[in-house]
């Protein structure tokens, strides 16, 4: 008998106890200049008179929570589209961006980058099933997780 993708999926507590999110949590010393070379802007410019939030990894209920934090401020995060998976394992991939765009987001599919500029209520169609700690790397050839969603009804 095959094992479905939400049988492997693990919750909250087990993924940030694992061996991915811990090698992510190590690997946040970063200096400015990796930030200008990876975003590519001076997020010090940016930030005179604003804040700044820098978020590892997570479900997206993160960049929803950053945005009420800053407010009318710009959110901008790396995100990688094809991490995103429905309940059978197979990427969200269109139907994830068409929600991000109704939700007010931009995606730059180059960059792998999402942002929204000022505060709103989201409610996206996706309920978090849990995370796939054995996804393997992501485009940066990090350890990744996958997410998964499915609808809600």
């Amino acid at each position: 008998m095959s094992q479905s993708p939400s049988d492997a999926l693990i919750d909250d507590t087990a993924l940030a106890l694992s061996s991915v999110v811990a090698n992510n949590a190590m690997n946040r010393g970063r200096g400015l200049e990796s930030y200008r070379r990876e975003l590519g802007f001076d997020p010090i410019a940016m930030v005179r008179d604003r804040g700044w939030l820098d978020l590892c990894c997570g479900e997206a209920r993160a960049l929803i929570d950053a945005a009420e934090l800053v407010g009318g401020a710009p959110l901008i995060a790396d995100f990688d589209v094809a991490a995103v998976r429905g309940p059978d394992g197979r990427p969200l991939g269109r139907g994830l961006l068409a929600a991000l765009r109704d939700a007010g987001f931009v995606y730059d599919g180059r960059r792998r980058r999402v942002s929204r500029r000022g505060w709103a209520t989201i409610q996206f169609p996706f309920g978090y099933l849990g995370a796939d700690v054995a996804a393997g790397p992501n485009y940066t050839g990090q350890a990744a997780v996958h997410a998964h969603y499915g609808s809600r009804g």
